[in-house]
């Protein structure tokens, strides 16, 4: 039996070691067009100089060898033949399967802006993006970033500390707009903009001016404002990586390939797994994506055993579950806090930690069941909030723990808003 496995990240990665556990004489090649291992957690901090490529490979320096996993560096698959189980290669070669596994993920979309594209504008998706961004600090003075979500704020405050002067802009009226909710937001914001960061909230990118060398100048917003910009990266948004899929019988839409609960796409003895995939979350009941590496190394790990033979479900797929640690302050965000649903309770409660900082939880009820979390600061059972919001269990004494015990710790404020 040959597995393909194409990708190398969190799913691939995932799903070659379930292979090997099941199937201890399969051949097992992965094709990769990137040249090593490596985190896209850690992408962050190495466009910073804050981490090298060999600190953000996450796999173990034996395990090609150990695992008997052929690797193919470096090389691109341009195109599919399911009828006769056959990939193309970006030099023209072609590799057969019998099973074959998708986990492609996605690349940085940049927003249709006049002027965007150029020298020195940049998306955060892959090391060759986070080495082109290392390579052009040292020219560098300020940096604006399009988008306040996780990839755009860690990579603020990264470039932050390393003495850049950084924007930040946002169509939302606060950062991590997906993560966070309107106290947690204000917090966010206020945490950034004392670290030095500028951040231009409910603020819309209308155009990028350059100089005659083509390098950029500034930054042009919706309100007429100007802001000085030598670098520019695009962190709005992202597109999976299905266009080698296009003439092919496996079942797509614009956010990626359609899944079932075992991992197959439409196409026998083809399976998919991470964020280039879409299947039901089972907290919004909705299909859509599910771009968190826990989320992709589960999916890769059930596909990988059912690709050899198992029979297992994929559970608790979500991807509202993130988890950052931002300029010294814990965050965790729980369910699907930027989508509440008008008929949820909320509950906030507030203090202030032994060390002077604002902490805060912001929990959404419906009857006794925690639909979604925000923990600021303090995230002390978070794997409890976690376990209670993704199996939506029932836990009764959940509101006295939550606004009672620890308020009564610290001293705190609570409010309840309906």
């Amino acid at each position: 039996m040959h597995y393909v496995i194409v990708g190398s990240s969190a799913a691939a990665t995932a799903a070659a070691k379930s292979i090997r556990r099941l199937d201890n004489g399969g051949r097992i090649t992965l094709i990769s067009k990137d040249g090593a291992f490596f985190s896209r957690c850690q992408l962050h901090l190495l466009a910073a100089g804050r981490r090298t490529a060999q600190q953000a490979d996450f796999m173990p320096a034996d395990w090609q060898e150990r695992e008997r996993i052929e690797v193919l560096w470096n090389t691109e698959v341009v195109g599919i033949d399911t009828e006769a189980g056959r990939l193309s290669l970006g030099d023209a070669s072609t590799i057969s399967y019998d099973r074959l596994l998708i986990a492609t993920g996605s690349r940085s979309w940049a927003p249709p802006i006049e002027g965007l594209a150029g020298a020195m504008t940049f998306g955060l998706r892959d090391m060759s993006d986070a080495e082109s961004i290392l390579a052009a600090l040292p020219g560098v003075e300020t940096v604006s970033i399009i988008g306040a979500g996780l990839v755009g704020c860690e990579l603020a405050a990264e470039l932050s500390q390393a003495g850049k002067k950084v924007n930040i802009i946002e169509l939302a009226p606060y950062p991590l707009p997906m993560q966070l909710e309107q106290v947690t937001g204000a917090h966010c914001a206020e945490l950034m903009q004392s670290a030095g960061i500028s951040l231009f909230c409910s603020r819309k990118v209308v155009g990028v001016e350059r100089d005659g060398n083509g390098n950029p100048e500034s930054v042009l917003l919706d309100d007429g404002s100007r802001l000085a910009s030598d670098m520019i990266v695009a962190a709005a948004g992202v597109r999976p990586n299905i266009e080698w899929l296009a003439d092919s019988l496996v079942a797509t839409d614009p956010k990626g390939i359609l899944i079932n609960e075992y991992g197959q796409t439409s196409v026998e003895n083809v399976f998919a797994a991470g964020d280039v995939t879409v299947m039901e979350d089972v907290l919004l009941r909705a299909v859509m994506p599910s771009p968190i590496w826990p989320t992709a190394v589960h999916q890769g790990r059930i596909a990988g055993m059912n690709m050899a033979g198992g029979c297992e479900s994929l559970t608790r797929n979500t991807g509202f579950r993130a988890s950052v640690r931002l300029l010294g302050t814990n965050i965790v965000s729980l369910g699907p806090v930027s989508r509440p649903d008008p008929a949820w309770e909320k509950q906030e409660v507030s203090y202030t930690n032994s060390r002077g900082q604002n902490c805060a939880k912001v929990i959404y009820f419906e009857n006794n069941q925690i639909r979604a979390a925000i923990l600021w600061g303090d995230i002390t059972d978070a794997g409890v909030y976690a376990e209670v919001i993704i199996n939506q269990r029932d836990l009764p004494h959940e509101r006295s723990f939550a606004a009672v015990l620890d308020g009564a710790k610290f001293g705190q404020e609570e409010k309840n808003l309906l």
